[in-house]
């Protein structure tokens, strides 16, 4: 099956001046911010913590990591870049005026990157592997909302005892396809489309497993969505919003 794009989407590039509002305007920016390389020999964990205030601290996080925090987009759609964008740590601290909410935080990280990391990229549309979400021949097998208004999705771990490898469980209340469909694409690094046409909201409980290589561990999540959920993802080939980085380098100061 093949899933041809119908917009080609044009290439926009994110040079600091220019994406925000009026030519010539200053772009939001951070009051203060410190950038240094994470100590390699710490064993501080990984953490992106925004707080009220315009508080953004970064800790022991690589590059690629901050641009999909900045941009928006998962790892999956980040092309191009140097060799140490996803190897190299960084700590960052800065503060921002008044009390910013998350989009505005988020253009400000992206002046930061301009600024400290010297980072160019732009947007386009490029075909690539994905994945259609369609209903499966015999029917969805989805549940009805149990009570309660609060809607998620999680994943959990799940250690059956007669199962010699690690299991998951994604499980969701009160959800809706395309978020469903958004959670499958962060799982299997690729887009999926929702093609399935249901509209109504619904419970659900997947339970897989990553390592397929292990016969006793349980079905992949491609397995488990039919088996479970009455669902099928079909491989396919569609348009793919990538960010391209076009230039990047290793901040000299603080």
């Amino acid at each position: 099956m093949t899933i041809r794009a119908l917009v080609a989407v044009g290439a926009t590039v994110f040079a600091a001046g220019g994406l925000f509002g009026q030519p010539g305007a200053a772009p939001p920016a951070f009051e203060v911010a410190s950038v240094k390389p994470a100590d390699p020999n710490s064993r501080r964990g990984m953490d992106f913590r925004m707080a009220p205030g315009g508080s953004l601290t970064v800790t022991n996080l690589t590059l690629q990591t901050l641009v999909q925090e900045a941009y928006g987009v998962k790892r999956y759609q980040i092309a191009g870049g140097p060799k140490w964008l996803d190897s190299d740590r960084f700590d960052i601290a800065a503060k921002a005026e008044g009390d910013p909410n998350r989009k505005q935080m988020m253009a400000m990280l992206r002046t930061l990157l301009a600024d400290r990391f010297q980072l160019k990229a732009r947007r386009e549309s490029r075909e690539g592997n994905v994945y259609a979400l369609v209903v499966a021949k015999n029917g969805a097998r989805l549940k009805e909302p149990a009570s309660g208004d609060q809607s998620f999705i999680h994943l959990a771990r799940f250690d059956p005892p007669e199962r010699p490898t690690l299991t998951y469980v994604l499980y969701g209340q009160k959800t809706s396809m395309p978020l469903l469909a958004e959670r499958l694409a962060g799982e299997l690094s690729a887009p999926v489309l929702d093609r399935t046409g249901i509209k109504r909201d619904f419970d659900f409980r997947l339970e897989f497993a990553y390592d397929e290589s292990q016969p006793d561990s349980g079905p992949s999540i491609i397995g488990a969505i039919q088996e479970q959920l009455g669902l099928k993802l079909e491989p396919a080939k569609g348009p793919v919003e990538t960010l391209v980085i076009e230039t990047a380098a290793k901040p000299s100061g603080n």
